[in-house]
Protein backbone atom coordinates (compact mmCIF):
# COMPACT_ATOMS: atom_id res chain seq x y z
CA UNK A 1 0.00 0.00 0.00
CA UNK A 2 1.44 3.30 -1.13
CA UNK A 3 1.46 6.53 1.28
CA UNK A 4 1.71 9.27 -0.79
CA UNK A 5 2.69 11.27 1.88
CA UNK A 6 5.98 9.22 2.49
CA UNK A 7 6.62 9.44 -0.69
CA UNK A 8 6.13 12.99 -1.33
CA UNK A 9 8.35 13.77 1.87
CA UNK A 10 10.96 11.49 -0.14
CA UNK A 11 10.90 13.72 -2.90
CA UNK A 12 10.96 16.64 -1.41
CA UNK A 13 13.35 16.02 1.44
CA UNK A 14 15.33 13.28 0.32
CA UNK A 15 14.68 11.23 3.74
CA UNK A 16 11.32 10.37 5.86
CA UNK A 17 10.75 9.63 9.21
CA UNK A 18 7.81 7.26 9.98
CA UNK A 19 5.74 6.44 13.17
CA UNK A 20 5.28 2.97 13.42
CA UNK A 21 1.22 3.67 13.54
CA UNK A 22 2.19 3.97 9.41
CA UNK A 23 2.38 0.38 8.82
CA UNK A 24 -0.77 -1.66 8.12
CA UNK A 25 -0.23 -5.22 7.41
CA UNK A 26 -2.92 -8.20 7.76
CA UNK A 27 -3.54 -9.76 10.67
CA UNK A 28 -2.82 -13.18 9.99
CA UNK A 29 1.01 -12.01 9.69
CA UNK A 30 1.01 -11.56 13.34
CA UNK A 31 2.52 -14.88 14.27
CA UNK A 32 5.34 -14.31 11.34
CA UNK A 33 6.11 -11.01 12.68
CA UNK A 34 6.21 -12.64 16.07
CA UNK A 35 8.69 -15.13 15.24
CA UNK A 36 10.65 -12.37 13.23
CA UNK A 37 11.25 -10.31 16.56
CA UNK A 38 12.16 -13.29 18.13
CA UNK A 39 15.87 -13.42 15.85
CA UNK A 40 16.75 -10.71 18.12
CA UNK A 41 17.70 -13.29 20.38
CA UNK A 42 19.59 -15.53 18.57
CA UNK A 43 21.96 -13.07 16.99
CA UNK A 44 25.88 -13.74 16.79
CA UNK A 45 28.91 -11.28 17.88
CA UNK A 46 30.31 -8.89 15.12
CA UNK A 47 34.00 -9.86 15.18
CA UNK A 48 35.23 -6.71 13.22
CA UNK A 49 34.97 -4.27 16.21
CA UNK A 50 37.87 -2.49 17.27
CA UNK A 51 39.83 -2.98 20.38
CA UNK A 52 38.02 -6.13 21.63
CA UNK A 53 34.39 -4.23 21.79
CA UNK A 54 31.58 -6.43 22.26
CA UNK A 55 29.10 -4.01 21.53
CA UNK A 56 27.42 -5.19 18.13
CA UNK A 57 25.68 -8.65 17.36
CA UNK A 58 24.53 -8.74 13.89
CA UNK A 59 22.91 -11.43 11.20
CA UNK A 60 23.55 -10.37 7.45
CA UNK A 61 21.99 -11.35 4.01
CA UNK A 62 21.44 -10.24 0.37
CA UNK A 63 18.37 -10.66 -1.46
CA UNK A 64 17.15 -10.82 -5.06
CA UNK A 65 13.76 -8.26 -5.48
CA UNK A 66 11.87 -7.66 -8.51
CA UNK A 67 9.04 -5.11 -7.03
CA UNK A 68 6.71 -5.79 -10.13
CA UNK A 69 6.50 -9.32 -9.40
CA UNK A 70 7.17 -9.45 -5.69
CA UNK A 71 10.00 -11.50 -6.66
CA UNK A 72 11.93 -12.29 -3.64
CA UNK A 73 14.72 -14.85 -3.41
CA UNK A 74 17.82 -15.27 -1.20
CA UNK A 75 21.21 -15.39 -2.14
CA UNK A 76 23.36 -18.00 -0.58
CA UNK A 77 25.58 -16.41 2.49
CA UNK A 78 28.23 -13.89 1.14
CA UNK A 79 30.51 -11.31 2.42
CA UNK A 80 29.29 -7.86 3.12
CA UNK A 81 31.91 -4.72 2.02
CA UNK A 82 32.21 -1.42 1.77
CA UNK A 83 34.78 0.86 0.85
CA UNK A 84 36.64 2.71 3.25
CA UNK A 85 35.57 5.59 1.86
CA UNK A 86 31.89 4.79 2.83
CA UNK A 87 33.02 3.48 6.04
CA UNK A 88 35.76 4.84 8.01
CA UNK A 89 35.43 2.27 10.60
CA UNK A 90 36.02 -0.93 8.99
CA UNK A 91 36.08 -0.77 5.28
CA UNK A 92 37.64 -2.27 2.41
CA UNK A 93 37.56 -5.53 4.63
CA UNK A 94 35.25 -8.49 2.94
CA UNK A 95 33.01 -8.98 6.40
CA UNK A 96 31.48 -12.63 6.80
CA UNK A 97 28.78 -11.97 9.31
CA UNK A 98 26.88 -15.02 10.83
CA UNK A 99 23.64 -15.70 8.29
CA UNK A 100 20.11 -14.66 8.12
CA UNK A 101 18.44 -17.68 9.72
CA UNK A 102 17.07 -20.06 6.74
CA UNK A 103 13.69 -19.71 8.51
CA UNK A 104 13.89 -15.74 8.75
CA UNK A 105 14.59 -15.83 4.51
CA UNK A 106 11.65 -16.80 3.87
CA UNK A 107 9.17 -14.91 6.57
CA UNK A 108 6.26 -13.99 5.21
CA UNK A 109 6.28 -10.69 7.18
CA UNK A 110 9.97 -9.80 6.20
CA UNK A 111 9.05 -10.24 2.70
CA UNK A 112 5.82 -8.01 3.10
CA UNK A 113 8.19 -5.26 4.64
CA UNK A 114 10.48 -5.21 1.84
CA UNK A 115 7.53 -4.73 -0.73
CA UNK A 116 5.72 -2.10 1.54
CA UNK A 117 9.34 0.36 1.87
CA UNK A 118 9.75 -0.40 -1.89
CA UNK A 119 6.14 0.67 -2.38
CA UNK A 120 7.06 4.31 -0.97
CA UNK A 121 10.17 5.19 -2.61
CA UNK A 122 9.97 7.33 -5.60
CA UNK A 123 11.39 5.24 -7.77
CA UNK A 124 10.02 5.06 -11.66
CA UNK A 125 8.42 2.38 -12.53
CA UNK A 126 10.30 1.22 -15.17
CA UNK A 127 12.97 0.43 -12.65
CA UNK A 128 10.32 -1.99 -10.49
CA UNK A 129 10.50 -4.47 -13.64
CA UNK A 130 14.53 -5.30 -12.82
CA UNK A 131 16.50 -6.64 -10.21
CA UNK A 132 17.30 -4.75 -7.09
CA UNK A 133 19.67 -6.01 -4.50
CA UNK A 134 18.06 -5.87 -1.26
CA UNK A 135 20.68 -6.36 1.83
CA UNK A 136 19.42 -7.20 5.25
CA UNK A 137 20.72 -6.45 8.47
CA UNK A 138 19.36 -7.28 11.97
CA UNK A 139 21.55 -5.59 14.47
CA UNK A 140 21.13 -5.51 18.01
CA UNK A 141 23.81 -2.97 19.58
CA UNK A 142 24.27 -3.59 23.85
CA UNK A 143 25.66 -1.10 26.71
CA UNK A 144 26.83 -2.12 29.84
CA UNK A 145 27.75 0.02 32.38
CA UNK A 146 31.36 -0.65 31.11
CA UNK A 147 30.85 0.17 27.88
CA UNK A 148 28.93 2.20 25.71
CA UNK A 149 27.09 0.93 22.61
CA UNK A 150 27.44 2.57 19.15
CA UNK A 151 25.06 1.89 16.68
CA UNK A 152 27.49 3.66 13.75
CA UNK A 153 31.19 3.63 15.14
CA UNK A 154 32.05 5.05 11.65
CA UNK A 155 30.21 7.89 12.92
CA UNK A 156 28.11 10.12 9.84
CA UNK A 157 28.04 8.15 6.70
CA UNK A 158 26.57 6.49 3.48
CA UNK A 159 26.04 2.84 3.59
CA UNK A 160 26.10 3.22 -0.32
CA UNK A 161 22.83 2.14 -1.33
CA UNK A 162 20.20 3.84 -3.63
CA UNK A 163 17.81 3.59 -0.31
CA UNK A 164 18.23 2.75 3.11
CA UNK A 165 15.49 1.69 5.50
CA UNK A 166 15.93 2.30 9.45
CA UNK A 167 13.55 -0.03 11.30
CA UNK A 168 13.31 0.34 15.11
CA UNK A 169 12.57 -3.19 16.56
CA UNK A 170 13.20 -2.71 20.32
CA UNK A 171 15.11 -0.97 22.59
CA UNK A 172 15.04 -1.59 26.36
CA UNK A 173 16.59 -0.12 29.15
CA UNK A 174 19.03 2.72 27.28
CA UNK A 175 19.55 5.98 27.05
CA UNK A 176 20.43 7.75 23.35
CA UNK A 177 20.53 6.14 19.97
CA UNK A 178 19.13 9.45 18.62
CA UNK A 179 19.00 9.26 14.70
CA UNK A 180 20.16 12.43 13.18
CA UNK A 181 20.18 12.82 9.17
CA UNK A 182 22.93 15.74 7.43
CA UNK A 183 23.27 17.34 4.66
CA UNK A 184 26.53 15.96 2.24
CA UNK A 185 28.71 18.84 4.38
CA UNK A 186 27.42 16.90 7.48
CA UNK A 187 25.08 19.40 8.82
CA UNK A 188 22.18 18.44 10.47
CA UNK A 189 19.03 18.26 9.14
CA UNK A 190 17.08 16.48 11.76
CA UNK A 191 17.08 14.38 14.34
CA UNK A 192 14.47 11.28 16.15
CA UNK A 193 14.68 8.92 18.61
CA UNK A 194 12.75 6.08 17.01
CA UNK A 195 10.81 4.69 20.42
CA UNK A 196 8.16 2.25 19.17
CA UNK A 197 8.82 -1.18 17.56
CA UNK A 198 8.99 0.05 13.78
CA UNK A 199 9.67 3.45 14.40
CA UNK A 200 11.02 3.66 10.99
CA UNK A 201 13.40 5.88 8.48
CA UNK A 202 13.72 5.80 5.16
CA UNK A 203 17.04 8.01 3.12
CA UNK A 204 17.62 8.63 -0.17
CA UNK A 205 20.96 7.35 0.29
CA UNK A 206 23.25 9.12 -2.23
CA UNK A 207 21.59 12.81 -0.87
CA UNK A 208 21.42 12.45 2.21
CA UNK A 209 24.17 11.08 5.40
CA UNK A 210 22.91 9.78 8.58
CA UNK A 211 24.52 8.85 11.64
CA UNK A 212 23.45 7.82 15.70
CA UNK A 213 24.30 8.56 19.08
CA UNK A 214 26.02 6.13 21.26
CA UNK A 215 23.67 4.44 23.75
CA UNK A 216 24.24 3.82 27.67
CA UNK A 217 22.51 2.43 30.11
CA UNK A 218 19.54 3.53 32.00
CA UNK A 219 19.65 1.35 34.61
CA UNK A 220 22.82 -0.54 35.34
CA UNK A 221 21.98 -3.33 37.01
CA UNK A 222 19.70 -4.11 34.15
CA UNK A 223 19.84 -5.23 30.40
CA UNK A 224 20.62 -2.72 28.12
CA UNK A 225 19.88 -2.89 23.77
CA UNK A 226 18.73 -1.26 20.77
CA UNK A 227 17.67 -3.76 18.25
CA UNK A 228 17.05 -2.30 14.61
CA UNK A 229 16.69 -3.75 11.37
CA UNK A 230 18.32 -2.23 8.13
CA UNK A 231 16.94 -2.66 4.69
CA UNK A 232 18.98 -1.24 1.75
CA UNK A 233 18.00 -1.49 -2.21
CA UNK A 234 20.51 -0.89 -4.61
CA UNK A 235 19.40 -0.78 -8.37
CA UNK A 236 20.91 -3.70 -10.23
CA UNK A 237 19.04 -4.37 -13.90
CA UNK A 238 22.15 -7.19 -14.55
CA UNK A 239 21.58 -8.87 -11.27
CA UNK A 240 21.27 -12.62 -11.84
CA UNK A 241 18.46 -14.22 -10.51
CA UNK A 242 20.19 -17.09 -7.68
CA UNK A 243 19.59 -20.22 -8.34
Amino acid sequence: MINQNICSELQKKKYALISADKFFFPANLEPDKQLFWRDWENLNPDKYLENGARFRLRRFCYMYFVPAFAEILPFPPMPYFQSSKLNTYAGDIQREFAPVLNSTLHNKFLHELIKWNFQQLPVKREKSYKPWKVDVHQIRIVTTPDEEGKPTPEGIHRDGEDFVCIHLIKRENVIGGVNTIYDDYKNPLESKTLQQPLDSIILCEPMVMHGVSPIRPKNLDKKAFRDVLLIGYSYDPKLKRPT
